[in-house]
């Protein structure tokens, strides 16, 4: 799939927008998770953004996205479901759980890679020149944060699944977004996932734990929904406009916001070695982009809420 060069601000602006929500929510979610089973968390996080993004779909376009798909069409929709918004959720919490925090992390910071190799397998796209090297710095930044642990073990294996699935996800849903709305995209993803996450609680027997939920974790879980919600319109409309590994790579600045939000309010100070790691990231985001095309793409970004429902 072939990069319109009209979109191309367009969906730099929205990649950044995405990046920005994202590296907000994980510092939200970091907090949020503490107070719940992880898996029961995720599963009514997902459910509130699937009400949200249903609710703001229909209230913009109706059910006319819906009409005219094709059963073939559906059945990329629900794998797009199980694949991203299902099954890695469970594989990447399990293994935050079994410890590791540190490679796992930098394992997920390396998505980029793998929706590179996804884009080139299932879309044909040919990254540049200049968009290797600028993964290689963003990678070597990325590495710079792992603060000297290179323990690799089950939980990693599984945040590394995880990661490889979500890479694919992207891949499919950039293709598919070719011929279906990004709101059909998304919320078909969240439908999908979330019926999977409902199975998944029933079988182990902690769907209950979703109808007891004290009052202070409710009021987190509006907020990280409506985040992800965010997320979901932002990062889907970007992958509509910008090759798969471009996107990738503009969203990795999320860990900026991230560190920085985790060094105002939690204290966390950032050493040196992680400071010369962000900015090698950010150094990688502008050789990959340019730092005219971000500018522009910056001072579009108060223009951005039309594009999501258009």
């Amino acid at each position: 799939m072939a990069e319109n060069p009209g979109n191309h601000d367009k969906g730099i602006a929205l990649a950044l927008a995405a990046a920005l929500v994202s590296g907000i929510s994980v510092f939200i979610n970091g907090v949020a998770v503490q107070l719940a089973d992880p898996f029961v968390y995720t599963a009514m996080k997902n459910m509130g953004a699937l009400l949200l993004v249903c609710a703001i779909a229909l209230a913009f376009t109706g059910i006319r996205h819906f009409r005219q798909l094709s059963l073939r069409q559906w059945g990329m929709l629900a794998l797009i479901g199980v694949l991203g918004g299902s099954i890695p959720f469970l594989m990447f919490f399990w293994g935050l759980k079994l410890g590791g925090a540190a490679v796992s992390s930098f394992i997920f910071r390396s998505l980029f890679i793998f929706a590179g190799i996804t884009g080139w397998l299932i879309l044909k796209e040919r990254p540049s020149p200049r968009d290797l090297a600028a993964g290689f710095v963003i990678l070597a930044g990325n590495a710079l944060l792992v603060s000297g642990e290179a323990a690799f073990g089950l939980g990693q294996a599984l945040v590394l699944g995880a990661t490889i699935l979500w890479a694919v996800e992207y891949a499919l849903s950039r293709k598919i977004l070719s011929d279906v709305h990004p709101q059909a995209v998304m919320a078909s993803r969240m439908f999908f996932g979330s019926m999977v996450l409902l199975a998944f609680l029933a079988a182990t027997g902690s769907l209950g734990a979703m109808f007891t939920a004290n009052a202070e974790i409710v009021g987190w879980l509006a907020i990280t929904s409506l985040l992800l919600c965010g997320f979901l319109f932002t990062w889907y409309n970007a992958l509509k406009n910008l090759p798969l590994m471009k996107a990738s790579v503009v969203f990795t600045l999320g860990g900026i916001v991230t560190a920085a939000l985790n060094a105002v309010f939690l204290a966390k100070a950032i050493t040196l070695v992680q400071a010369t790691g962000l900015v090698l990231i950010l150094g990688g985001v502008l050789m990959a982009v340019g730092i005219a095309s971000l500018v522009r793409s910056s001072l579009r970004l108060p223009h951005a809420l039309p594009w999501l429902v258009e």
